[in-house]
């Protein structure tokens, strides 16, 4: 039986023996690592204009909505520029 590793965000070691669920833990850790790069985007003293604002607002909520039901067709949202 095949096992998969994936570590965690205070480096522990998570290990699968479902590929389908380790796939599904390592796109929700890419996910995860998105939402963090872009927390400094939020902070009020950013200076971004309201719309701008927004356009990562959105970006974030779509991240965060992501289906994972179907890992071979995800669909990411665009970054906001």
């Amino acid at each position: 039986m095949a096992t998969f590793t994936i570590k965690t965000g205070n480096g522990d070691a998570v290990v699968y023996t479902d590929e389908t669920k380790f796939k599904e833990m390592k796109q929700r850790s890419i996910r995860n690592s998105l939402l963090a790069d872009s927390d400094f985007m939020m902070v009020s003293d950013r200076g971004l204009t309201d719309a701008k604002k927004a356009e990562w607002v959105t970006y974030r909520q779509s991240l965060r909505d992501m289906d994972f039901s179907d890992l071979d067709n995800l669909t990411w949202p665009t970054k906001p520029e």
